[in-house]
């Protein structure tokens, strides 16, 4: 959990599985909210290897299932619910309908998710696409409304999430190592010379 101060929970239902990683932001918090309406249950839960984005947005009236290996891109959004009527704005839910990823589905930044939607295993959904019927697994849709523009040979699928964490360790190894990489030069001395005389690479 990056900057797990910027993740906001609300209600009861969220599960996820293992090797959640949520990157979240003092100007883009991350929201997982489950609200079911009087006398009833709502449920939001994740698989494992799931990664989400600042900026995300999950809210189940009823229920949202995601499956493992999904990633969300920044400011991405996910509801089963109208979360109102129309016009009657004390209707606090109005309709919901739920909502089913399947494995290693990726969304893409800005894009949305509505009730009723199914978005089949392995399909991408374009930036700032918006999702209002089922999407077919193995395809890539994009637009507004969101249409397949192309389906791919999930043969072709090199590696995912979920075989990525398969070696959890190694993952931690190679971002550790990676991470000690790209900070190597960033050393005391290094930045008061970037202060005192700095360069067009500072």
């Amino acid at each position: 959990m990056a900057k797990p101060w910027a993740i906001k929970l609300f209600g009861g239902g969220i599960e996820a599985g293992a090797s959640l990683h949520v990157v979240a932001a003092e100007d883009a918090v991350v929201r997982l909210t489950c609200w079911a309406p009087p006398g009833g249950s709502a449920s939001l839960t994740f698989g494992d290897a799931c990664l989400i984005a600042p900026g995300c947005r999950f809210m189940a009236g009823e229920r949202i299932s995601i499956g493992s290996g999904c990633m969300f891109g920044h400011s991405s959004t996910v509801t089963d619910c109208d979360w109102h009527g129309v016009y009657d704005r004390t209707d606090v839910h109005g309709k919901t309908r739920p909502v089913t990823l399947g494995d290693n589905v990726w969304l893409g930044d800005g894009a949305f998710v509505g009730k009723g939607v199914t978005i089949g295993e392995n399909s991408v959904i374009g930036a700032r696409a918006v999702v209002t019927s089922d999407i077919p697994a193995n395809t890539i849709a994009a637009g507004n409304p969101a249409k397949v523009v192309r389906t791919f040979d999930p043969a072709d699928i090199e590696q995912t999430r979920i075989d990525l964490f398969a070696d959890a360790e190694g993952v931690e190894r190679f971002f550790d190592q990676a991470y000690r990489d790209e900070l190597s030069g960033n050393t005391t001395w290094n930045w008061l010379r970037s202060i005192i005389a700095p360069r067009k690479i500072d």
